[in-house]
């Protein structure tokens, strides 16, 4: 986990500007089911942008692309009538996924690392 954090902080965010979500918090932003989350890790703006990396391990792969459509569609529509532009950004959203190992970047860079993928 630690290492695929690391390795999309260094491709998204070279300056560092992300600052990290405690792990309580980001149930805030991420509608899983109690216990489908093994371990995770959140770093994402400090101001009004939606940029944001988010890295899951979770216990049933099938379903966790689905839940993190539908919390990104929610910080969507929260972000639409104020921040347009921000809501964009989460349209165009980037999933990965590698096994039980789900990446989220939201940003300028998103499509560029989407298509580097995880490895």
């Amino acid at each position: 986990m630690a290492e695929v954090m690391e390795q999309l902080s260094r491709k998204v965010d070279p300056e560092q500007t992300l600052v990290d979500v405690d792990t309580d918090q980001i149930d805030a932003f991420y509608f899983f089911a109690p216990g489908e989350v093994l371990d995770q890790q959140m770093k994402m703006a400090a101001d009004t942008r939606a940029d944001q990396i988010a890295v899951f391990e979770v216990s049933h792969p099938d379903e966790a692309r689905k839940v993190i459509e539908s919390s990104l569609a929610a910080m969507q529509q929260q972000n639409a009538n104020y921040f347009p532009e921000e809501a964009d950004k989460l349209e165009h959203a980037c999933i990965l996924n590698d096994g039980a190992v789900f990446a989220v970047v939201v940003g300028e860079q998103a499509g560029a690392v989407c298509s580097a993928g995880l490895k």
